[in-house]
């Protein structure tokens, strides 16, 4: 059998871009360029602010990109892929500091974990604690 009978074409999928972005767009390319000038001469306050939200949606954009190739990748094994990644993490943080300080990390997060889903008021893994470690009486 040859490779190329083995292997099941690929449909390509391009992320399309949101349409706050290309509204932006639109609108910069209908502002002359003295016009331009002027809207974007605003206060450094407004400055940073425009400068975090373009990093933020940068940053949305290559979550997205990055979730949709995953999704195109390993389609039905998303969390597998997840997993194997966190696991990978895990090794290389273990490799490079050893194994008790790389417990004690995951403990301290873990702790993390808790207190934020105790503050959201969904406490998931003092539930689950308190399962485990509930006096279990049989008399």
């Amino acid at each position: 059998m040859s490779d190329d009978f083995n292997k099941a074409p690929r449909a390509k999928v391009e992320a399309e871009e949101p349409q706050q972005h290309k509204d932006e767009q639109r609108e910069a390319s209908k502002v002359p360029g003295a016009q331009q000038d002027a809207a974007s001469a605003g206060t450094s306050q407004e400055g940073a602010a425009q400068a975090s939200a373009k990093s933020d949606q940068s940053t949305q954009n290559g979550v997205s990109r990055a979730s949709a190739w995953v999704s195109r990748t390993f389609p039905g094994h998303e969390n597998a892929f997840l997993g194997g990644v966190c696991g990978l993490v895990v090794a290389i943080v273990m490799a490079a500091i050893g194994f008790w300080r790389t417990l004690l990390l995951v403990l301290l997060v873990l702790i993390g974990v808790a207190i934020g889903q105790q503050a959201d008021g969904d406490p998931k893994i003092l539930r689950a604690l308190g399962k485990i470690f509930r006096d279990h009486d049989t008399h």
